[in-house]
């Protein structure tokens, strides 16, 4: 094996307290020093280290995303809340389908239904829908022509917290597209928007 030299800086009573460990315990420092070093690494060595560093990656995300939905649409923050108007939503609609295909092109579902129930399990992270809000977006997002959402679908949908839809956040954790734009931009332009997501 081959060995490197380590320098660190630590205080004289700690020093002292280690040179005086590895003297009873019959090593050099260098080798007591290791020793700790390598049973420290082994106690926290964590069992299952990959499914906590997915958890605290998606935990992270989902605080990022809450933050970017906040940013990203403070034209809100400083006035009452405007809810979605029947043209917004018409372009919301349009832009959440566009992703949705997108995304079916690039990957291998069998067919739309399998690529909705993925995406699904994405949305219901952040919002338990009725059956109707899932019967609406599933009509949404695989009908060959379907009825886009209303506004006021989509009001009852998000209740006063426009900026922060779940649907919209569900498609960016399915899509892993994070530069997606704010809700009021695809509440302004809609499918214009694909060409840049």
């Amino acid at each position: 094996m081959t060995k490197s030299q380590f320098n660190i800086k630590i205080s004289k009573d700690l020093l002292t307290k280690v040179k005086r460990q590895a003297m009873m315990s019959g090593k050099s420092l260098t080798e007591h020093i290791t020793d700790l070093v390598i049973k420290s690494l082994s106690e926290n060595d964590f069992p299952d280290n990959e499914r906590f560093s997915k958890n605290k990656i998606r935990d992270l995300e989902d605080r990022l995303l809450n933050i970017e939905s906040i940013v990203t649409n403070r034209e809100y923050l400083s006035g009452k809340l405007k809810p979605f108007t029947n043209s917004e939503a018409i372009n919301c609609s349009k832009f959440m389908r566009g992703v949705f295909e997108q995304e079916l092109e690039k990957r291998s579902f069998d067919n739309k239904n399998e690529a909705f129930e993925d995406l699904f399990k994405y949305i219901k992270v952040y919002n338990e829908l009725n059956k109707f809000f899932i019967d609406r977006l599933k009509e949404i997002m695989i009908s060959d022509d379907p009825n886009p959402w209303t506004g006021k679908e989509l009001n009852d949908l998000v209740g006063e917290d426009k900026c922060n839809c779940s649907i919209r956040k569900g498609l960016i954790n399915w899509t892993g597209k994070i530069n997606c734009p704010s809700q009021q931009e695809i509440c302004d332009k809609g499918e214009e928007l694909l060409s840049s997501f």
